[in-house]
């Protein structure tokens, strides 16, 4: 059986087009469990409406946190089946999804199974996809998967310690998806495209001016964060690696000077090094 978790913070209507997803599984395996992250009232009343509406029986509760990882994590912990999909509220699973992945599972013992997600910019499916293949050097600079690409064993997650990070509210699903990564020796990737991102508008083509400083400093936290996991777990990364760090931390400096972030980026030249 699998729990699928869906956190949401308003955008009743964006719900109601993800449950509809899950109403059209070919695999009916599964309990749904809504995380309301504070919404406002009449939101919540919208939601509330649409579970009921569903298809199924839907357990919707009131995050005790604030934000994304907060909600996916109380989820998890009011939630008991042996696997564990976490699924935004803005995104669409395929009719095959679970089924999918599940059969994956089925093939091997397997901490994780991955499958693809195809963006939506837009509102147009374009070209690009989460859950390729990463780089099987663990100390690599990555981002294998986004959060509704893995089927997860609840067993894997609790003996492993892993949580997702209520403390960068904008970049926990990068730093999630590396710890997986790191912590696993059983998982696999399948090319199967099962699910449809949706891409913000924000982060549609060049983002550099669209990060506030919020956005910014969660994307340094996320970075530093999955350096001392790799530290931890002896984990090296190799020179293509430090390359693409380098970059990415010189991007993020960029983006400061670009929205006028002047002391913040006196403050953070340091951390190229």
């Amino acid at each position: 059986m699998i729990d699928v978790i869906v956190p949401v913070k308003g955008r009743p209507s964006k719900l109601e087009r993800a449950l509809k997803s899950l109403e059209d599984q070919t695999y009916q395996e599964f309990e749904v469990t809504v995380v309301n992250d504070h919404s406002s009232l009449e939101d919540r009343n919208d939601i509330v409406q649409i579970c009921a509406s569903y298809k199924g029986q839907i357990n919707l509760i009131d995050s005790k946190g604030t934000g994304a990882p907060a909600a996916r994590n109380f989820g998890f912990r009011n939630t008991q089946n042996e696997y564990v999909l976490w699924f935004d509220s803005d995104d669409i699973l395929l009719p095959h999804k679970l089924e999918h992945d599940i059969q994956m599972f089925k093939s091997n013992t397997f901490d994780f199974v991955v499958s693809r997600a195809q963006h939506i910019e837009k509102g147009m499916l374009v070209d690009r996809y989460w859950g390729k293949q990463p780089h099987t050097n663990k100390g690599a600079f990555q981002f294998p998967f986004q959060t509704m690409c893995a089927l997860v064993s609840r067993a894997f997650i609790e003996e492993k310690s892993i949580k997702w990070n209520e403390d960068n509210l904008s970049n926990d699903d990068w730093e999630f998806s590396n710890e997986c990564m790191i912590k696993s020796d059983r998982h696999t990737f399948s090319n199967t495209v099962t699910a449809h991102y949706n891409v913000p508008d924000a982060t549609s083509g060049s983002i550099g001016s669209s990060l506030n400083r919020i956005k910014i400093e969660s994307q340094f936290k996320a970075i530093e964060n999955i350096a001392r996991l790799q530290k931890k777990h002896d984990l090296k990364p190799g020179l293509y690696s430090r390359i693409r760090i380098l970059r990415h931390r010189l991007f993020l400096l960029n983006a400061c000077l670009k929205n006028g972030y002047y002391i913040y980026f006196m403050k953070s030249w340091k951390r190229l090094f």
